[in-house]
């Protein structure tokens, strides 16, 4: 009886592993191969509105994130982006045409330890094997002992020590970049608001190819369209007679859907307005590209989520 029991217990625990290890997709089914990285964190983009000072005037304009919370967007400022996550309060600054980042959210968001002395003029970064030391108002730094020169020096703004944007590069291989909030053909997030890129994802994460994106936003908009016009049968260009109902645009447009653009971490898919798709673990949100900027996480189930605005 015992070893029944104890076979009993065995089979239980087995189990609950090999359901612990299964990927978890965005709808809470598990799915071998979904491209879905458990381990990666999910960002912090969802239910956040932007509000961008287009005309870089002393007016009061606001990034209101999911907790109702708000950060004011001045004339001059510059979004901070890390692994697709935007980071609150970044306060970046630019001198002499060179960007500065706070090395706290760097470090801490990239997964490495910051060491500072108590005056925060020297500082040690251990990066897995790699060793950083680094002092304010020196350009050189050293990587395992091998000076490297910056383009700037790491300085105290704010009672916090801020790098140029080329330290996360030079020093901790990240991919790093900047959007002036204007050319939009250059890679960026969020348009209409200059902001910066830093990004940093270990090889062993898989991404969702374009096709596989495609196909998710798919799977959810066919869902959406079900619930409210019934089964869903893809679009015939044959059937294109003049001016189409709602139901025939829909159904030419999630038969014809293509990824437009991408950056770091989202794969950009036009519908009505854009779907992103978070390249690492799978989830989809829309942006709505109003006055104020929307960005929510898409609910295929929710009442009127085929209710574009605008």
């Amino acid at each position: 009886m015992r070893k029944k029991a104890v076979f009993i217990v065995f089979c239980i625990i087995l189990a609950a592993a090999v359901s612990a290890c299964a990927p978890y997709d965005n709808n809470g089914e598990n799915e071998s191969n979904s491209g879905i990285n458990e381990t990666i964190p999910d960002t912090n983009i969802a239910n956040i509105s932007i509000e961008p000072n287009d005309n870089f005037l002393d007016e009061e304009h606001y990034i209101t994130y999911g907790d109702s919370t708000k950060e004011k967007i001045g004339k001059d400022y510059i979004g901070l982006f890390i692994n697709g996550s935007i980071i609150r309060n970044a306060d970046l600054f630019s001198d002499n045409e060179t960007i500065f980042v706070p090395l706290d959210p760097v470090c801490g968001s990239l997964g490495v330890q910051l060491d500072l002395d108590n005056e925060y003029k020297n500082g040690t970064i251990m990066d897995g094997d790699n060793k950083i030391e680094f002092s304010v108002d020196r350009s050189n730094v050293e990587v395992n002992g091998k000076e490297i020169k910056l383009d700037a020096s790491p300085r105290l703004h704010n009672d916090k020590v801020y790098v140029p944007l080329s330290f996360a590069a030079e020093t901790l291989n990240a991919r790093v970049g900047y959007f002036d909030g204007q050319d939009t053909s250059k890679p960026h997030i969020i348009v209409r608001m200059p902001h910066v890129m830093i990004s940093r994802y270990p090889d062993s994460y898989r991404k969702l190819t374009e096709e596989e994106a495609v196909e998710r936003v798919r799977e959810q908009l066919i869902v959406a369209f079900e619930k409210k016009f019934g089964e869903f049968v893809p679009f015939d260009e044959n059937d294109d007679k003049g001016r189409l109902s709602e139901e025939a645009y829909l159904r030419k447009i999630i038969t014809n859907l293509t990824v437009k653009s991408e950056n770091d971490r989202y794969y950009v898919i036009p519908v009505v307005y854009d779907f992103w798709v978070d390249k690492y673990r799978g989830d989809v949100y829309t942006f709505y590209n109003g006055i104020v900027m929307q960005i929510n996480i898409f609910d295929p189930n929710a009442e009127g989520a085929l209710a574009f605005p605008g």
